[in-house]
């Protein structure tokens, strides 16, 4: 198939429509690589595409690592305009896939693009399987207006815009989202999660004690950019700071920042509660 994906909602995607059997996709293909699953389902696969057949009937097409789709005649770079593109669409966000019921579509890893992309579009009698969650998902421009909320004011000891200290894991993914990974550190009881651009940071009762976000991100003190700023920030520069390791730390404002405070967009600023100030204030203790 063409690598410019033409998807025709609940139709096809470029040259091979749903309902289509598998000879008759063998025969605009070729013969394809064929893997059976039952008595009536098997999937047949051609490079990054992954064709799904019930009693030899097409229900879904899936392509891996999509890059230019077309979509109602619009022309959409999914590694470079998702946002934009999400924004537009509002799809249902469930278990780190979106979810499109006006297409019949799911996409999933558009957040992480590095870690692998699949988009995939479904007859409508498979829509009870991938939209049966939709109730329990979150449409997108309510996560994005979260996500906004998330770069107001840091509130010292408290919270982060949405994130607010003694929250649960469960609580932390509905704002930021799935982590890529989680670590335990069971003689401290810390359970860490890392995410593209931040760290969320547990104690024993599961309760949040420590963010940690990539300058990249905007975060406020007094309304000024401090992400960026860092101990240039006029509400920090004559504030008494403590130094610690390479960082600068204000506890007034429960932060410390990387690089002693001249931060760049690769350093990060990290904002803890008051279960953390032993960890920040003991020069011996190897940090966490």
């Amino acid at each position: 198939m063409r690598r410019e994906i033409k998807i025709l909602p609940k139709i096809g995607i470029n040259e091979v429509k749903l309902s289509m059997t598998s000879s008759d996709l063998n025969n605009i293909l070729g013969e394809l690589d064929k893997k059976n699953v039952n008595g009536k389902e098997f999937f047949l696969y051609q490079d990054e595409y992954i064709f799904h057949f019930v009693d030899d009937i097409l229900v879904s097409i899936s392509v891996n690592n999509p890059k230019i789709i077309f979509l109602n005649k619009q022309k959409t770079d999914l590694m470079n305009e998702s946002k934009q593109f999400l924004f537009k669409e509002n799809p249902y966000f469930v278990d780190g896939c979106y979810i499109f019921p006006q297409y019949n579509m799911s996409i999933y890893g558009l957040d992480f693009p590095n870690d692998g992309v699949q988009l995939t579009i479904y007859s409508d009698n498979q829509k009870n399987i991938y939209e049966k969650d939709i109730k329990v998902g979150f449409p997108f421009r309510g996560i994005e207006n979260q996500l906004i909320n998330l770069k107001y004011e840091i509130t010292p000891y408290q919270s982060v815009g949405l994130l607010t200290f003694g929250m649960r894991p469960s609580e932390i993914e509905k704002i930021l989202g799935i982590p890529l990974k989680i670590s335990k550190n069971n003689k401290k009881g810390i359970t860490t999660e890392n995410r593209s651009n931040s760290q969320a940071m547990y104690n024993e009762k599961g309760q949040l004690i420590q963010l940690a976000f990539n300058c990249k991100e905007e975060f406020f003190i007094d309304n000024k950019l401090v992400s960026k700023l860092g101990s240039k920030l006029d509400s920090l520069k004559n504030e008494e700071y403590f130094i610690n390791r390479n960082y600068k730390i204000y506890f007034k404002f429960g932060i410390a920042l990387d690089n002693l405070g001249n931060l760049s967009s690769n350093d990060s600023i990290y904002i803890f509660s008051e279960e953390m100030v032993p960890y920040w204030k003991d020069l011996y203790r190897p940090l966490i």
